[in-house]
């Protein structure tokens, strides 16, 4: 059909005729042909049995007789007769009498008689030879039967004949029938060509002033004048065009500046609102940095456990303020479409733990009973990003703490019971609920339930619509159930990281029988929780009220209670109990009771699962759980840049004192000056590793001071140095100025330890040393770890004796120098291939020698000068030079 599709009308008409002649001449043909073998059937058994019926007349006296010579007379005549090949005669007896001629039979050729019907059309087409049978009656008695044998050889000629006659027919009546087509289709296809012509002319010149000439009445005409009708609407409707397009000009004028001035208002008010909210970020955010990082500088001091925890709470509380902050600033981001979040894997009970501390005091100071149950193992991660799934969880937690005056508030990780790769995040609350109808509109913004639970409970609203557009966007969707008076629970899913590599919680021995636990806590879901973690721990556990903890405790090995329930009882259990804990709340006195020895182990409230199975893991192996826990996951080591210079340009002296204290804590000297002026001429004088540069400042602002010192570089072919902006903007222009000044990376106001040691880590990496306790004054043992002495053992047992290694030792001395020299003038020269000759040069000598910081910080500039094309930082030089003198003196105290 797609082929027909390309051929002309008049080819279509043409082809229409000559298929529906042909196809009833077929027809005609197959008739002709089924009649012609109709009658020649009708004759040819007409013939056979009247041939036979004569002979057997002829031959009836000689067969009665028994008379072969009179039987063959009577059928000799058979061979004159064409198509018959064979005749027979056998008497009544069955016996042979007379046979002439031959043809040959098969079992399923066709057999004829008297009696016989017409012979049918499909069996003379499929048989080779038919049989006549006729009885011979002499005197009116049976005297035997005469059979005749014919051929259909001509049956093939006959109707070869028949469909020459017909093909010849339908010759003609095909030649006639197009020939009447060929003048019949001009009068179709004419007007038609003549409208297709017109219809281009139309589209060619859009002059719809062409009319067509109708020359009949048919369908054809019907076409022309519907395209003489369409063409006149078209013609009228451009002219009414015409004249409403001018009436609109003024119109439209009128509007667009109408339009033009709305668009300025909006976006002067959009204008002003991204500068209110930069505003008010950089002003809180000024102040909160200095408590942010002052509680984590003391927080990280050697402090009593409980002031420790006490310094954390000042600076998670501080964390939670500039939550507020960044709600509004993420809604803004989020309503742009420029909020992006990471994909990583998270490890799914730290953050539910972290987050439900940051809590603590709160639940305490309300009375409610804040718990975790952790109903998977431990090491389970989930892909989201730690920061969101962190907040969204602190706002579900933040917000069922706020709506709760009374019972409980539960955060339960388990598997998600619809989706086997997923983890279900859940928070549940005995709150005041929500109505079925307000389900629908609470993740809207700046919405709650009620007008009244903003005045009674206060917030923003904010926070379940953050919640719900940043679950969505790590892979999720929040669900709420609730109801009026009865809590409610919400509750979302992240995927199951592939990187997890899950392990089962500690828990104790098998053991015949389980060892009993003791639960004596308050809250409905803390002591659910305990109840739940004992016994996948291997305890069988009881829950007590604490008039019955005396009683139960008598054969326990391990006893939880509250602290204060302990207090004035004698030591529980005794001498059974392997573990007695107390429980506490966030600034309840517990150390007496550690004191006293009522207690082996201090826990705080929420309780968490992993502290908890830290006191059954030490039970399970044998060791001592005395002590108080901190509340936290002891933190990753710090890393130290000992050596290194940064300069730190603040006009306000709080910033300046919080930079300079973060810095001696990372061993990092530091150079305070108030402005951007200040900033430049002390660049000028001496050279920094790294400038931490403010970018509001008096006469000369941060960014343009960077300018500056970049132009500086450039015009006395200085090294590069990496500086970082310092600002508490985080939306509008100023946010982004660093990119325009010529700035490395930019640190948020505020900012924490961990944040800017991993700042200075990226930019200083040749400096980077993880943290030790023994302060700036290294011991002989830390010296000695520049040096492997193994290497040093080995030249020793290869050559035999030691003189070979002070030989090798003395040479590096000498030769190591060298090689730092002939790296410094490379570095003079700028030649990166000169550079890393001299680079690989140290490398070498270093790792012969056992010098394998050295050989590792000169691998690092030659990756830099041949893969990288680039030359290394001041601070990577330095440390270079650094690491070369302390291996020397390493060298020399041990020659």
């Amino acid at each position: 059909m797609a082929e027909l599709s390309k051929f002309t009308i008049r080819t279509k008409l043409l082809l229409l005729v000559a298929l529906a002649v042909i196809l009833a001449q077929v027809v005609i043909a197959g008739f002709s042909l089924w009649q012609e073998t109709v009658r020649y059937a009708v004759l040819k058994r007409q013939a056979m049995l009247s041939t036979a019926s004569i002979m057997a007349a002829a031959a009836a006296q000689a067969t009665a007789a028994g008379d072969p010579a009179g039987a063959y007379a009577a059928i000799r005549a058979v061979g004159r007769i064409e198509g018959m090949n064979f005749v027979g005669i056998e008497t009544s007896d069955g016996r042979s009498l007379a046979r002439l001629g031959a043809a040959e039979q098969l079992a399923s050729d066709l057999v004829i008689d008297e009696q016989s019907g017409e012979i049918p059309v499909l069996t003379l087409l499929t048989t080779r030879s038919i049989q006549a049978n006729v009885p011979i009656v002499h005197g009116g008695v049976p005297a035997g039967r005469l059979w005749l044998v014919a051929d259909t050889a001509d049956l093939p000629g006959e109707l070869r004949s028949a469909l020459a006659s017909t093909l010849a027919g339908a010759s003609i009546a095909l030649a006639l029938a197009l020939i009447v087509a060929l003048r019949l289709q001009s009068s179709i296809t004419r007007p038609l060509g003549a409208l297709a012509r017109t219809m281009a002319r139309v589209s060619r010149s859009h002059d719809y002033s062409v009319m067509i000439e109708p020359q009949s009445r048919d369908e054809v005409g019907v076409l022309v004048a519907s395209f003489n009708a369409m063409i006149g609407e078209i013609r009228q409707r451009d002219e009414g065009l015409a004249l409403h397009r001018q009436r609109l000009e003024h119109d439209v004028a009128e509007r667009t500046l109408d339009y033009r001035l709305a668009t300025e208002a909006a976006e002067a008010a959009n204008r002003a609102k991204s500068d209110f909210l930069a505003t008010m970020s950089h002003e809180i955010r000024t102040p909160m940095n200095g408590i942010l990082v002052m509680a984590e500088l003391l927080a990280g001091t050697e402090l009593p456990p409980r002031s420790h925890r006490q310094a954390q709470v000042i600076a998670r509380s501080g964390e939670s303020l500039l939550a507020i902050i960044n709600d509004i600033l993420d809604l803004s981001k989020i309503e742009a479409g420029k909020l992006e979040v990471e994909h990583l894997a998270v490890d799914a009970t730290e953050t539910a733990d972290t987050t439900l501390r940051l809590f603590a005091e709160r639940a305490r100071s309300k009375g409610i009973d804040l718990a975790q149950l952790i109903r998977v193992p431990q090491g389970v991660m989930v892909v989201a990003d730690p920061v969101r799934l962190g907040q969204v969880l602190g706002n579900l937690v933040n917000n069922a703490l706020k709506f709760t005056q009374a019972g409980f508030v539960a955060l339960t990780v388990e598997a998600d019971p619809d989706e086997a790769d997923r983890i279900r995040f859940s928070v549940q609350d005995s709150g005041i609920g929500i109505a079925e109808d307000k389900l629908g509109s609470i993740f809207g913004a700046f919405t709650q339930a009620d007008q009244s639970t903003t005045r009674r409970f206060g917030g923003t609203g904010l926070g379940l619509s953050i919640a719900r557009r940043l679950v969505n966007a790590m892979g999720g969707d929040i669900r709420v159930a609730s109801k009026p008076g009865g809590g409610s629970i919400f509750a979302f899913s992240l995927p199951l990281s592939p990187a997890a590599t899950p392990v089962p919680w500690p828990a104790m021995p098998a053991a015949a029988a389980a060892p009993k636990a003791v639960v004596c806590v308050a809250g409905q879901k803390t002591q659910e929780a305990a109840a739940l973690f004992l016994t996948e721990s291997g305890f069988a556990v009881s829950i007590c009220a604490g008039d019955a903890l005396v009683s139960e405790a008598a054969a326990a090995k391990l006893i939880l209670s509250d602290a204060r329930r302990l207090s004035g009882l004698p030591r529980l259990g005794h001498p059974y109990a392997s573990a007695v804990l107390a429980l506490a709340d966030l600034g309840e006195g517990g150390e007496e009771i550690l004191r006293d020895g009522l207690a082996d182990r201090l826990l705080a409230r929420p309780l968490a699962r992993a502290d908890l199975c830290e006191v059954i893991e030490a039970l399970a192996a044998g060791r001592a759980i005395t002590g108080e826990t901190s509340g936290t996951a002891p933190l990753a080591p710090t890393p130290r840049f000992l050596g290194a210079r940064v300069l730190v340009a603040d006009d306000t002296a709080v910033n300046r004192e919080v930079a300079a204290a973060a810095l001696q804590k990372l061993g990092v000297s530091a150079e305070c000056v108030e402005s951007g002026r200040e900033a430049v001429a002390a660049a000028a004088r001496r050279p920094y590793d790294l400038v931490l540069m403010d970018g509001s400042m008096p006469e000369m602002d941060g960014f343009e001071a960077a300018r500056a010192i970049r132009t500086a570089e450039k015009a006395n072919g200085g090294s590069r140095v990496p500086i970082i902006a310092l600002t508490a903007h985080v939306v509008g222009e100023a946010a982004e100025a660093w990119r325009g000044a010529g700035m490395d990376a930019v640190l948020h106001k505020p900012f924490t330890l961990d944040r800017l040691a991993q700042c200075l880590a990226s930019h200083l990496p040749a400096m980077s040393q993880p943290w030790t306790d023994a302060g700036p004054i290294e011991s002989s043992a830390d010296r000695a770890e520049i040096i492997d002495r193994s290497v040093l053992s080995d030249l020793e047992a290869m050559a035999g004796d030691g003189a070979f290694v002070e030989r090798v030792v003395r040479l590096y001395r000498d030769h190591a120098p060298r090689a730092l020299g002939n790296l410094d003038k490379a570095l003079e020269a700028g030649g990166l291939d000169e550079l890393a000759r001299a680079a690989h040069a140290l490398k070498s000598m270093s790792y012969n020698i056992g010098a394998r910081r050295v050989a590792a910080a000169a691998a690092q500039i030659e990756h830099l000068a041949r893969v990288s094309h680039k030359l290394p930082v001041a601070g990577e030089v330095s440390a270079i030079r650094a690491l070369v003198a302390e291996a020397c003196d390493c060298l020399g105290a041990a020659a």
